[in-house]
């Protein structure tokens, strides 16, 4: 079985949506961002849906290349990062990205609105170089592809 180029290139978009989208919490001090719980509650949940989208472009990939199976995230990274889906310094900052998520999931009352925009303010380029690091492997040809980072 081959990747789903559609189906990544869907999960790709999916990606840049959610990356634009916390773009607009940037500019922001943590007294605006607190202050509006929906400006917490909307990045939060941005943040958790775009790395489950990454995980599901992994579980994907890994699936389809016949490369195991995963009982974690943390071992679907590790199996990535193993058959170099991505440069062999991502799998680290992939496995944070995934106990984000499921702190998000799990412990959602422990999630600190200043995390949340710490992230949003020095780390959406994490979702960026996965996508080039997809698109590089998947699409080497496509310069629409290329164009049009999330960041």
């Amino acid at each position: 079985m081959s990747v789903d180029r559609a189906r990544v290139r869907q999960k790709i978009g999916f990606i840049r949506d959610q990356v634009r989208g916390l773009q607009r919490f940037r500019c922001m001090e943590l007294a605006e961002f607190a202050s509006g719980e929906l400006y917490e509650a909307a990045a939060t949940r941005m943040l958790q849906i775009g790395v489950e989208a990454i995980l599901d472009v992994c579980s994907h990939v890994a699936a389809r290349e016949g490369w195991g199976v995963a009982r974690s995230y943390q071992d679907l990274i590790e199996i990535c990062a193993k058959n170099r889906l991505y440069p062999p310094g991502m799998a680290e900052t992939l496995k944070g990205m995934a106990r984000f998520r499921n702190r998000v999931v799990h412990l959602y009352d422990d999630v600190d609105p200043a995390e949340v925009l710490n992230i949003i303010k020095t780390r959406l380029d994490d979702f960026a170089a996965f996508i080039s690091a997809i698109l590089e492997r998947y699409f080497p040809q496509d310069p629409e592809d290329q164009a049009g980072s999330p960041s």
